[in-house]
């Protein structure tokens, strides 16, 4: 099988950490260039559209910190990570119909409709039973530390 890099789990926690506060940063500069340079509507708008989902933002980066944290340990006690990689799939996904919607909006084009109801919670089923399949046969079919 490839070969596959061990991180240590103090690595993981200060480089995920350092990607979280990285966008955290990136954004207030969004928010400083959007309140006093920028004026395009929808410029605007993407803006505050990453303002009102920042929370789900951080709790992505959190699950799937999480989830690596657990990769990085030995094997019975990395059984939890696919199962929080699947669930930080679904959450990433949520987020992508969020701003699909978003587009939708901007564009007026209504197809992005679509990714709102049942079909969305279809996909969202479908998506953490894909993942956490898909993360369960990485982990038993190359496991760490071999």
């Amino acid at each position: 099988m490839g070969e596959r890099r061990k991180e240590s789990v103090v690595g993981v926690l200060i480089s995920r950490i350092i990607g979280i506060v990285v966008f955290l940063i990136l954004l207030g500069i969004l928010n400083a260039l959007a309140g006093a340079y920028i004026q395009s509507p929808t410029f605007l708008r993407v803006v505050a559209f990453l303002n009102a989902n920042i929370g789900l933002l951080i709790l992505i980066a959190v699950i799937f910190l999480a989830g690596d944290l657990f990769g990085t340990l030995t094997f019975p006690l990395n059984l939890p990570g696919p199962v929080f990689g699947a669930a930080g799939a679904v959450f990433v996904v949520m987020f992508l119909f969020r701003l699909f919607v978003l587009v939708g909006e901007i564009t007026g084009v209504g197809i992005f409709g679509v990714f709102e109801g049942t079909l969305a919670l279809l996909v969202y089923v479908f998506v953490f039973i894909v993942v956490l399949i898909g993360g369960y046969i990485m982990l038993f079919a190359d496991p760490p530390g071999t």
